[in-house]
């Protein structure tokens, strides 16, 4: 947590630099050009994802029968590359707003449970709307920082040889809800077309987390879901892409 609130001290220093450097209102260059409507954006990016959850484990169907249920730990890790899309709709030369969303598959998981576990396919977004306010905008750079709300979901199929005598598969779904920013900068290089880059943090506070398996002794499906309120995840997203001016 303490490199994430140093991340975001940078962030707000940052801002805070960049718009002690806006350029003059007297720049009539500057003045006479008037923002495009709508960017659309496409990004490559490789997001970082923490969660980590505490269930007792009749969650996952274990049961300790000498001592009753025991407090075990679901920990995920996903880092992979993902594509995105984003819409920008600019209001004033000043603000907007933005939605954007990616998709990622195949990413890392470890630490669940137990050390031999693995997965066997994960397919996972990202979405992030809110309002982006231009610290700097002037006919070559802009610097956009937005505020606003995240959401992450991923799906897994993991495979898991020592969790239970009568289950070895499960699908695992999380989905994730918060706040989060991003600061970039933008590169204009004509009026239809700019390099872009930038990073997302986020601090997911809501967790709906749902498993579902197939007992091997019954042959059933069966599944188990629970909410957790302020079970602190966080995302880190570092992003680069092309946008188009309309």
């Amino acid at each position: 947590m303490k490199k994430l609130f140093i991340l975001f001290a940078v962030f707000i220093l940052a801002a805070g630099f960049v718009f002690a450097q806006e350029f003059d209102g007297d720049d009539e260059e500057s003045e006479a050009r008037e923002i495009e409507l709508i960017n659309i954006e496409l990004s490559l990016g490789f997001p970082v994802h923490w969660t980590n959850g505490v269930h007792d484990d009749s969650f996952y169907q274990i049961i300790n029968e000498a001592t009753g249920a025991n407090m075990m730990e679901d920990k995920s890790v996903t880092a992979n590359t993902a594509f995105g899309i984003g819409l920008n709709l600019n209001l004033t030369k000043t603000l907007g707003v933005t939605l954007e969303m990616d998709i990622f598959y195949g990413a890392k998981l470890a630490g669940f449970a137990s050390p031999t576990s693995d997965y066997n396919s994960l397919f996972g977004l990202n979405l992030f709307l809110g309002p982006v306010f231009y610290l700097f905008n002037n006919n070559v750079l802009r610097v956009p920082l937005a505020v606003g709300a995240h959401m992450y979901f991923f799906s897994d199929d993991l495979w898991v040889p020592e969790i239970s005598t009568t289950s070895a598969w499960m699908n695992r779904k999380d989905l994730q809800i918060g706040p989060a920013l991003h600061l970039g900068v933008q590169f204009h290089f004509d009026n239809g077309i700019y390099l872009f880059c930038r990073t997302q943090v986020s601090i997911d506070m809501v967790r709906i987390h749902k498993i579902d398996w197939l007992n091997v002794t019954t042959d059933e499906y069966e599944s188990n879901s629970c909410t957790d309120i302020m079970d602190i995840n966080w995302a880190v997203k570092p992003v680069f892409g092309l946008g188009i001016k309309y």
